[in-house]
């Protein structure tokens, strides 16, 4: 496939994460890469070439609300979260992010709006848009780190992709996250939307890497990382499904018992 080239002439890439260094890689258009197979078939023929590096420094910005703060220590402190970044686009080529992740940035939202309006007592609510998920989930840890500092035990559910939920929506557990996770169980068998262990790879990692009970749940991304990740791709039912089941997880954190069992993972 044919790309277009930046303004200096290149065809280029971002390599994200905090200290990019050299990689033995070197792009060629079509017609450059005859080139090159033609003079390499000529015996003793060598050649060489390079690409310039351009380190950016950028800044990540992380939007957190409070909904309702705990009212008791020993109340239930809910954190939901979802990145709003996305990968970027190249010249001629635009990536819109529509089921990564803006497909969780909405059940998020939603159900902060749904639980806004009745949430049960014994339980405090805030939301994390996050940045920089794509680049490492900086800005997911950078969050945590503040939560830590700041002496706080909230339970997180990050949603990473509701775009179109085909079989069971992919469920992963970090830090001390069993009651959590059985909550979430619970949920599912109630609204109907089976669940399974696999990975999620997301900001759940850097909440439960920090301490706090996190999961990550993954409901599909048509599209993933390319052009073909559009709005009109995202289906609805899997959103109202997923921001169902994030829903009913949060009532049931005020209701249940302090142990539950989860088979989230078994085979059934």
């Amino acid at each position: 496939m044919s790309r277009a080239v930046d303004a200096a002439g290149w065809q280029f890439t971002t390599l994200a994460g905090p200290n990019p260094g050299p990689l033995p890689i070197l792009t060629l258009d079509a017609d450059t890469h005859r080139d090159v197979l033609a003079a390499a078939s000529t015996a003793g023929s060598w050649f060489s070439g390079n690409a310039p590096l351009r380190r950016d420094d950028v800044t990540g910005v992380n939007v957190h609300a409070a909904v309702r703060a705990p009212a008791r220590p020993h109340d239930i402190d809910l954190l939901l979260t979802a990145h709003y970044d996305g990968v970027g686009d190249h010249p001629g080529l635009r990536q819109p992010g529509a089921s990564d992740n803006a497909s969780g940035v909405g059940v998020v939202l939603e159900v902060a709006r749904i639980l806004s309006a009745g949430l049960p007592e014994g339980i405090g609510l805030s939301v994390a848009l996050l940045d920089g998920e794509e680049v490492g989930a900086l800005g997911s840890a950078h969050h945590a780190a503040q939560l830590r500092a700041a002496g706080a035990a909230p339970l997180v559910i990050n949603v990473d992709g509701a775009g179109r939920l085909d079989g069971a929506a992919a469920v992963e557990a970090g830090g001390p996250a069993h009651r959590l996770l059985a909550l979430l169980d619970q949920a599912g068998r109630h609204t109907g939307v089976p669940l399974a262990a696999g990975p999620v790879a997301s900001d759940n990692r850097r909440y439960g890497g920090a301490g706090f009970a996190a999961v990550g749940i993954g409901a599909g991304m048509v599209g993933y990382h390319s052009p073909a990740d559009t709005a009109d791709r995202v289906d609805p039912q899997t959103l109202t499904a997923i921001a169902r089941l994030v829903v009913a997880t949060a009532c049931l954190a005020a209701a249940a018992p302090a142990t539950l069992s989860s088979s989230i993972g078994d085979k059934r």
